[in-house]
């Protein structure tokens, strides 16, 4: 039997006017949704995190990207950058 972690992020539940405000977006050349969140998904015998949309409608399956296992580190280092820059209100970091 597998291992699996899942976690859910969520910034804006449901579909009221005050929530809905909260969305940020998913696009593509094909699509665009608004983004309430991300299920973030991983097995302990695959090499890849699956990041999934998670929409005012649920989570989407057709939505989501991977990261490989040897560069999630540089994604979280990559995330808490911008947060330092935004959180420095743009002074030199």
């Amino acid at each position: 039997m597998a291992n699996s972690i899942t976690e859910n992020i969520i910034w804006s539940e449901g579909r009221t006017k005050k929530e809905l405000v909260k969305q940020t977006s998913w696009s593509s050349s094909k699509d665009y949704s608004g983004l309430s969140g991300l299920e973030v998904n991983a097995y302990d015998f695959s090499d890849e995190v699956t990041c999934r949309a998670i929409t005012s409608h649920g989570l989407s399956y057709h939505k989501n990207f991977r990261i490989p296992v040897d560069k999630i580190e540089d994604f979280c280092n990559a995330l808490m950058k911008a947060k330092k820059l935004m959180k420095s209100k743009n002074e030199k970091i």
